[in-house]
């Protein structure tokens, strides 16, 4: 019965970030179910994030239309890191056009261009599009991206 839940919150899409899901990327920590109320523990990326607000109200809609009659959202106080991201996530990115996060370790590095490949990148901005994200510039093929923090 639970699995129908972690199906359901595999819908709830990052609203910044579209192409990843809130499973995928290591913000769900657990679904209970006892009869029609699930209960959801979950953490955000980062406290801040103004998308928190409707990211909740999506976990709630999805669970509801899977069946649940009571939803009950839990922030954990937990914090969330980059290594708690799927490697499927990761990928997605890179299809995106994203850089995906690098390791822990190699935090402070530049990123490699996710269109050629390329180490040759200049940071642009320390800020992207929204806050988890820097700006780059490929000095290979004059590309510029977005690159995912390291958090």
């Amino acid at each position: 019965m639970v699995e129908r839940y972690w199906e359901a919150l595999k819908g709830v899409k990052d609203p910044e970030i579209p192409v990843l899901n809130i499973v995928e990327m290591g913000m769900v920590l657990g679904v209970e179910a006892e009869g029609e109320k699930v209960r959801v523990r979950f953490r955000p990326t980062f406290s801040g994030c103004p998308a928190l607000r409707l990211i909740r109200e999506e976990i709630e809609k999805a669970l509801r239309e899977a069946g649940a009659k009571e939803v009950e959202v839990v922030e954990a106080r937990t914090p969330w890191s980059t290594e708690d991201m799927a490697e499927e996530a990761r990928r997605k990115l890179l299809g995106y056009g994203v850089a995906p996060p690098l390791p822990l370790p190699l935090v402070g590095k530049d990123p490699p261009c996710p269109r050629c490949g390329s180490q040759e990148v200049v940071l642009k901005n320390t800020f992207g599009a929204t806050l988890c994200k820097m700006l780059y510039q490929c000095a290979a093929c004059g590309e510029v991206f977005e690159a995912f923090k390291t958090v």
